[in-house]
């Protein structure tokens, strides 16, 4: 899909859910504060993107379980796990010849701190390792980093960063920052979400990615913004514990450096330009 006509679709959902924001929400008593919670997703996707670079062009499954305990005012502790599985025999971009897998764990702490009424930031911390069984490397090469995160939630539009230290197998920074917000879209319990972000990293990261620069390979590359990505996605509550959604966004290379770089690697994956999509379930409890 090209930028142009799935920004043209993305304005034309904006103005209907514009429109869906006239409804009138009928008021509910306030909840009691819930210590515990858990919430998960299942879905599949048509490609794997991690980091800002396309990892695999093939569709692949993914599954997602989260617990929270909810201290209050005192924040939030939660584990989680995510685990991918590609539907691909072989990854040409990381010329293996295996299904590729994947699977991840972390320890998040985040606060809520209220600015006014409607606006809160939203800050915390992570841990995470990321593990790939049955490639066939030891545990000392998962992936390893610290994360640190924001939000500003209002009615209006919800900037947020993330910014991953990775220190082990190598080392290297990567930000996402970017801008979404929800509507409620056309009929009750249907909701649609507009995202839009950045990739970001330095020099290391760059390196790590693409590998030595083309032409140069003794020089750096350039840090700062590497990709961008748009996301339309469209949520449909069955139950207040069970849902559905749905995803399409499109993803770019912005770096020339890097753009030079995945055109020469010369596999039928490597690409600078991607139109990506899901769908999946989703509980909560």
């Amino acid at each position: 899909m090209r930028p142009l006509t799935f920004f043209l679709l993305a304005s034309l959902m904006v103005s209907g859910a514009l429109r869906a924001e006239d409804r009138v929400e009928a008021s509910v008593p306030e909840e009691p504060h819930k210590w515990l919670s858990f919430s998960g997703f299942a879905d599949v996707e048509t490609a794997y993107l991690c980091r800002g670079f396309v990892w695999d062009t093939h569709p692949f499954s993914s599954q997602y379980a989260d617990g929270t305990i909810d201290f209050g005012t005192f924040g939030r502790f939660s584990g989680y796990a995510w685990s991918m599985l590609s539907w691909s025999p072989a990854s040409h971009v990381c010329d293996i010849h295996y299904r590729f897998s994947e699977i991840d764990y972390g320890l998040r702490y985040a606060f809520d701190l209220a600015l006014a009424e409607d606006w809160k930031l939203t800050s915390g911390a992570a841990k995470q390792w990321v593990t790939f069984p049955g490639r066939g490397y030891s545990d000392s090469h998962s992936v390893i980093d610290w994360e640190a995160f924001q939000s500003l939630h209002n009615p209006y539009l919800t900037p947020y960063w993330k910014m991953r230290y990775i220190y082990k197998p190598f080392m290297e920074f990567y930000w996402i920052a970017g801008v979404r917000r929800t509507f409620p879209f056309f009929v009750e319990r249907l909701d649609l979400t507009l995202d839009f972000f950045g990739d970001l990293g330095d020099a290391r990261h760059c390196r790590n990615l693409f590998g030595p620069k083309p032409g140069n390979p003794y020089s750096n590359y350039h840090g700062g913004i590497q990709s961008i990505n748009a996301v339309v996605r469209l949520d449909y509550h069955i139950t207040d514990y069970l849902g559905v959604f749905a995803f399409a966004g499109y993803y770019g290379l912005v770096s020339d450096d890097a753009r030079h770089a995945v055109k020469a690697m010369h596999h039928v994956d490597a690409t600078c330009d991607l139109a990506y999509g899901g769908v999946g379930l989703s509980v909560e409890f």
